[in-house]
Parts: structure tokens; sequence; C-alpha cells
């Protein structure tokens, strides 16, 4: 899914990113981003990096999830053509970990603009 953060014209806007749906409420999405990860220095707080594995997650890489930011998108259909094919879920332990980093020192609440994420993603209602 691609996402207009933290504008339209930003790289997060042009490339899709895998998020981890922390909670739905009929069509409003809690989400935690996932990227691949590089060796290199990441500036968050609270991170889990996670291996590729099929019987955790639907990860092709080893995978940087971001427990720093929370995107909160209200009032959208996500379509299950944008759902991984390779597995549609992490496992509850890996689910249960991104919980507890989330909720560590507390994160912060992106709320997005949903005319703007769907404009960047057309499958999306």
């Amino acid at each position: 899914m691609k996402m207009p953060f933290p504008d339209i014209n930003s790289q997060l806007a042009v490339q899709s990113h895998m998020y981890i749906c922390y909670d739905r409420n009929t069509n409003d999405y809690e989400l935690v981003k996932c990227q691949t990860f590089k060796n290199r220095f990441y500036n968050l707080n609270h991170k889990i990096i996670e291996s590729k594995d099929i019987n955790r997650n639907p990860f092709n890489h080893k995978t940087l999830i971001d427990c720093d930011k929370l995107f909160r998108l209200q009032q959208v259909t996500i379509p299950d053509t944008l759902l991984t094919t390779t597995r549609r879920d992490i496992c509850e332990e890996l689910f249960n970990n991104v919980a507890v980093e989330l909720q560590t020192d507390s994160f912060e609440i992106e709320v997005m603009d949903n005319i703007k994420v769907k404009s960047v993603n057309p499958d999306i209602s």
C-alpha cells in the first residue's frame, strides 16, 4: 500500500510499503509500517527486526517493523487485493511483540488523510 506521508510528494507516496494491521474497527484501521532492513543506523526507539519466515510472517526479506509510529486511516475500505498473497497475517507471537513495543513508551499517531490515501491507492474506497 502507498501512503502520502509526510506529504503527497514524498517517497512513501510513490513507493509501496507493507503495513501490519494493528487494529481494525469496521472501516477504521491502525497500521504499523514495515520496510526492508538495510544495514544502516535507524533512529527509532522501538523497532522489531524480523527475518523472512513463512511460519511467522509474509516478508520476502529481513524486515524492520517501525513501532515508533502508528498510522490511523479512517472511513476507508482496504480491499483483499492489497493483502499479501504468501501469508495474510503475522503469527501471534510477532503480533504480541509489536503490541509490546508500541506500548512500551508510547508512540506517535499519524492520522492519514483518506482522500490523499485513496488518490495514491485507487483500489481503496
